[in-house]
């Protein structure tokens, strides 16, 4: 029994450090993305406001026909 006890947590502290790297992950393609985007907004504001009223405009739409308006 105490084999098992012991192989479970083994598993456990191993899918927990799976989890902790795949969240590290994330946070740094996040980060990155996030600078990316910052770095495109300063140097083409008129194109970034443009899309982001277009993508509001889209997303509008599509809402307005799934909620029957």
């Amino acid at each position: 029994m105490s084999t098992t006890k012991t192989n479970v947590d083994g598993m456990i502290d191993e899918g927990r450090e799976r989890l902790n790297d795949f969240a590290e992950q994330g946070m740094e393609y996040v980060s990155s993305a996030n600078s990316i985007m910052t770095d495109f907004v300063r140097d083409e504001p008129l194109i970034a406001i443009a899309s982001a009223f277009a993508i509001g405009y889209v997303a509008a739409r599509i809402l307005n026909r799934v909620t029957g308006r």
